[in-house]
């Protein structure tokens, strides 16, 4: 994950100023657990072809069709570095991201990279606005790990919405999304990462998916990615990746025992600020 200042690095699911921030299935784990669908994760996300990969799939952009609202960003640094994070198309004009992919200094500009009907379409970023309550616990757990990316130009891939009509619930499925590795010693890959997972904790402010069974999860490189459930036939979002949990030693990460914690979108410090920065942001 990124380096931050001020926070504990050894729990971010951004890696430093490598170029991989989401990615699911994290270490094959063949043991026990509740079972999760069997849809395919990449259709539920605009894809119609797959690969398998780990307990995820590889979501191939080779059809005309294909047009996903999941979408790669890439970080100009002050620097003259890129890091990488994942986001989610929720207005014409808006992408949903983690703030923490923010918090390593200046940033020179974002590359919104989005697969629309089988091609990659790069749009730039016109501004970027982070909570303005992110912050860590003395127990390092991160609060109102969000930001919104805007556009001067609509971006060519339809918005998914923020579920805010009921809770996410525990057992309830979930779905993970991103760019990043699919093991823990792997490298990052070129195309979004698709895996269904089951919510384990529903808090006022965080939503944790385990890594158990043959449920995917998120691995290093991962931030920004949302968490869908299903809802009125189609995907909503219910939290933003941000960190593991503070209790998972750093060798668990990615590996069976990790655990995520999501910011929950419902959270109203969060929902109001997401609104207040995209008001014609989707809702469901």
């Amino acid at each position: 994950m990124r380096e931050s200042v001020a926070v504990s690095t050894t729990k971010w699911i951004l890696s430093a100023l490598i170029v991989a921030a989401v990615g699911c299935g994290g270490g094959s784990d063949s043991g026990g657990g509740s079972s999760v669908g069997s849809g395919s994760a990449c259709n539920s996300i605009g894809y119609g072809k797959a690969l398998k990969v780990a307990d995820g799939e590889q979501c191939l952009a080779d059809s005309g069709s294909d047009t996903s609202s999941v979408v790669k960003l890439s970080i100009l640094t002050g620097g003259g570095g890129v890091a990488t994070c994942t986001g989610t198309v929720i207005s014409p004009t808006a992408v949903l991201t983690a703030a923490h992919c923010f918090a390593f200094g200046d940033v020179g500009g974002v590359i919104i990279t989005a697969v629309v009907n089988g091609a990659k379409v790069d749009v730039s970023s016109s501004r970027v606005v982070t909570h303005p309550g992110f912050s860590a616990s003395t127990q390092q757990v991160y609060f109102n790990d969000v930001a919104v990316v805007r556009t001067a130009s609509p971006l060519p891939v339809p918005a998914l919405p923020l579920l805010l009509s009921r809770a996410p619930e525990v057992e309830e499925e979930s779905l993970v999304a991103g760019y990043g590795q699919t093991e823990g010693d792997g490298p990052a890959v070129d195309d979004v990462v698709a895996g269904r997972a089951v919510i384990r904790l529903v808090t006022d402010n965080h939503v944790r998916i385990d890594f158990r069974g043959g449920e995917s999860h998120p691995c290093r490189g991962d931030s920004g990615g949302a968490l869908f459930v299903e809802q009125d036939g189609g995907l909503a979002i219910v939290g933003v990746v941000s960190q593991s949990d503070p209790s998972v030693s750093a060798d668990q990460i990615c590996s069976k025992g990790d655990m995520t914690l999501y910011t929950n979108t419902q959270s109203s410090a969060v929902s109001d600020f997401i609104i207040s920065q995209a008001r014609d942001a989707a809702v469901r």
